[in-house]
């Protein structure tokens, strides 16, 4: 089943889901590519690796997955068999190392990356965080090198790159290697995601990517219409009155 938004689902940008809903989209989005782009090329993902110390901001983004308590004495407790033992819970290190997969098309003739493929995460877009200097270090490099640059922002919270539009609640942003600027597509609350150019190598022709059908593939298989309580308000940032109306109407008419 189908979100009840004609694009983006904004409840699909909760912080405590996003990793899930991110490592899938990155999955689908290989899935799509693949079936364009093969045999010439090939669709690899990657990690990135980012360092949270315990002052970094983007740490507020971040669900852990331990919690500190204190264990008091090591040992076993005893329970009834078929019984859930109470679990042994520890410390967060002082720094979290987070991981967050991208993507690359590579040309099977000589093994050179073609595109680098970008879908941001929360802490890519917390000011000052290492998530976000990192991100725009990497950025910079391949903006730089004979690689285009491909970054789709699904997240309406959070601060942009300052050559990005601010106003749009969601944007694809992609560099083709070797131009002046930069191509970008844009869409409202309210509006369906945009079918994007994905660039390979000279002759060949951009590559179509149906941002809508990503979404929708990933909501549809992973059933998100039964994962995500729409009951409770969209994450941060509220949408202005009218959109915040809008969004409670179109939940009550597809439940």
């Amino acid at each position: 089943m189908y979100s009840p938004f004609p694009g983006m689902d904004p409840y699909l940008e909760r912080p405590d889901h996003w990793s899930g809903v991110h490592a899938r989209l990155i999955a689908v989005l290989g899935e799509i590519l693949t079936r364009q782009v093969a045999p010439r090329f090939f669709v690899d993902s990657e990690d990135n690796v980012y360092i949270l110390d315990s002052a970094d901001p983007g740490r507020a983004t971040v669900r852990p997955d331990v919690y500190l308590v204190d264990a008091g004495g090591v040992g076993t407790t005893a329970t009834a068999r078929g019984r859930i033992a109470t679990p042994l819970l520890l410390d967060l290190p002082e720094d979290l190392e987070i991981r967050a997969p991208y993507l690359r098309i590579v040309d099977t003739v000589d093994r050179q990356v073609v595109a680098t493929i970008e879908v941001l995460s929360p802490i890519n877009k917390v000011q000052g965080s290492s998530g976000q200097r990192d991100f725009l270090r990497k950025r910079n490099q391949v903006l730089h090198s004979e690689a285009h640059w491909l970054e789709i922002d699904l997240l309406r919270a959070g601060t942009r790159a300052p050559d990005i539009p601010q106003s749009a609640a969601y944007a694809a942003v992609m560099h083709r290697s070797g131009a002046p600027g930069l191509e970008a597509w844009i869409a409202g609350l309210r509006d369906p995601l945009p079918t994007i150019a994905v660039p390979l190598r000279t002759p060949l022709p951009d590559v179509p990517l149906d941002l809508q059908e990503l979404v929708e593939t990933v909501y549809d298989r992973y059933r998100y219409d039964r994962g995500i309580d729409h009951g409770d308000d969209p994450p941060p940032p509220s949408p202005a009155a009218a959109d915040s109306q809008w969004v409670r109407e179109r939940v009550e008419v597809w439940t």
